[in-house]
């Protein structure tokens, strides 16, 4: 036997195009091998091992140029406005406290409120996009900052009315807000800039994340388009998330007394989690018939907020909603729209299970071993190059 080898491998040296013979495990060396979890090299490109065979951490750091960029980007962002709104809402609120409208100051810190909350859910958003090289996600991350802009332009005017309101004197309540007019178009004007120099990355992050996934995933279209549509479904989730939450609170602050509504429009936010969550873990794990539940509290939550909008424009007796018209009518509008392209976006992923990416998605995150992707594989035309 090993005179064998020997010749071969002296053949080999004679003529380069000439095979090795295969080894004992009856199987050449292919180029993903080396990402393979169960491959006997260290696994270079997950969280398992590193060249110098340490295990590497779990946790995540951008590590590349654009992804750091992104995220600095975000963090800046985060924190200017974040600081900004608290500075001004405490200020504005003790105005109001020294003319004795305490009462109002809870219109203004649902403000407060719901724009860190926005702006800290988008940098978590930011991190697990990043961590996940979800391009669609990123694009969805611009587009959300495209709506705080708006959301803030609107804030100028909704703070006015209600200081105004509260007041009850029109020069009183120019002064208060002439004194954080500057401030407040501050705001705006971060969130538009930090917009475009989002948009301006994610653009070249497309492009890293493309080649990522085109090697983790294979060359094969047909498993690409799976994986994409799967990527866009688990980001329409994420975002579904933050709208419906944003919507359900300002409801839930415009009704105030606990009643049939309120205990109605309470429930909504744990239906809500417990939807998108087990609609995610069910794709994952390509459940056909358990996907129905999801989908069925999704309509569920469409029909719920199609009813806030009809009583916010619709009717003269709406519960207080009058005070959240605006802010409310733009969150729950593009809650329904998600929600709809959810469901949509859920028929597609049921189509495409048990055509191989639940495999494909272990691989990516080391959790299948290399004997039960080759089985998997072997329902899809090979795609790949073998070094013989």
């Amino acid at each position: 036997m090993r005179d064998t080898v020997s010749s071969d491998a002296h053949n080999f040296h004679n003529d380069p195009y000439a095979k090795l013979p295969l080894p004992q495990n009856r199987r050449y060396i292919e180029l993903d091998d080396f990402s393979r979890p169960g491959s006997p090299t260290p696994v270079l490109n997950g969280n398992l091992l590193s060249a110098s065979g340490k295990r590497r951490s779990r946790v995540y750091f951008p590590n590349t140029l654009w992804t750091r960029a992104f995220f600095a980007t975000v963090i800046i962002e985060t924190i200017a406005t974040v600081a900004i709104e608290t500075w001004v809402f405490i200020n504005i609120s003790q105005h109001l406290t020294h003319l004795g409208k305490t009462d109002g100051s809870l219109r203004l810190r649902s403000f407060l409120g719901l724009y860190i909350f926005a702006l800290l859910y988008e940098l978590g958003l930011s991190y697990d996009a990043l961590r996940r090289k979800n391009t669609f996600q990123l694009v969805g991350l611009c587009v959300c900052n495209l709506g705080l802009l708006t959301y803030g332009i609107i804030q100028i005017s909704e703070i006015k009315d209600t200081v105004t309101k509260l007041a009850k004197n029109g020069v009183l309540s120019n002064d208060i807000i002439d004194k954080y007019h500057i401030e407040l178009l501050l705001v705006p004007i971060i969130l538009g800039v930090a917009a475009v120099v989002m948009m301006g990355i994610t653009w070249k992050l497309r492009a890293e994340f493309s080649w990522s996934i085109y090697k983790d995933i294979s060359a094969d279209l047909r498993m690409n388009r799976r994986y994409y549509i799967y990527q866009v479904y688990i980001a329409l989730l994420k975002f579904d998330f933050f709208f419906i939450f944003g919507s359900q609170l300002q409801v839930l602050l415009a009704v105030g007394v606990i009643d049939d509504d309120f205990i109605t429009n309470a429930a909504m936010v744990p239906i809500a989690i417990m939807a998108l969550a087990l609609a995610a873990r069910f794709c994952r794990n390509e459940k056909t018939k358990s996907m129905a539940f999801p989908i069925i509290c999704m309509c569920g939550l469409i029909a719920s907020l199609v009813k806030t909008l009809l009583k916010l424009y619709g009717t003269s007796d709406n519960d207080g909603l009058s005070s959240y018209q605006v802010s409310l009518g733009l969150f729950a509008s593009i809650a329904i729209l998600l929600l709809v392209f959810t469901i949509v976006n859920s028929v597609l992923c049921i189509l495409n299970f048990n055509k191989g990416l639940k495999d494909h998605i272990d691989n990516l995150r080391g959790g299948k071993p290399v004997a039960d992707l080759e089985g998997a594989a072997a329902q899809e035309p090979k795609s790949r190059f073998v070094l013989n």
